[in-house]
């Protein structure tokens, strides 16, 4: 298997609020019931993030004037890394894509698995902001 791999979602509902409901990271425990169940502000733009796996870091790195929604995470067992976030309109609604490049120090087994868990969170943010448009 490749140890990159790209997940896109289409929304129904503007990219502008796509972007704004993904950009506040008190946001993501509505979405993504798998990785993350609290979400609270940190020092330096940080946020803890409690999951599965326990407390990491995530800050974003974000332009909406691009769409970009990048995400910094800091994993004290699976190492840190980036994960590149678009959003950008469709011909309806919006695209939302997100790449996944497999940390080194990261098994694979654990990495895909969290692939597979990925896409159930992407169709439940999709469910959330179709079922609140803007």
């Amino acid at each position: 298997m490749a140890s990159t791999v790209t997940k896109t979602v289409n929304i129904q509902t503007s990219p502008e609020h796509v972007w704004d409901f993904l950009n506040d990271l008190a946001n993501w425990p509505k979405w993504a019931v798998h990785n993350v169940f609290s979400a609270t502000p940190g020092l330096n733009g940080y946020w803890l993030m409690e999951g599965p796996r326990g407390t990491q870091q995530v800050k974003m790195l974000s332009n909406k004037g691009l769409g970009i929604l990048d995400q910094e995470f800091k994993d004290p067992v699976e190492g840190n890394w980036l994960v590149p976030c678009r959003v950008v309109a469709g011909s309806t609604g919006a695209h939302f894509m997100m790449t996944f490049t497999k940390p080194a120090e990261m098994p694979d087994e654990p990495f895909y698995q969290a692939v597979q868990l990925i896409e159930q969170e992407m169709a439940k943010l999709k469910e959330v902001l179709e079922s609140h448009p803007s």
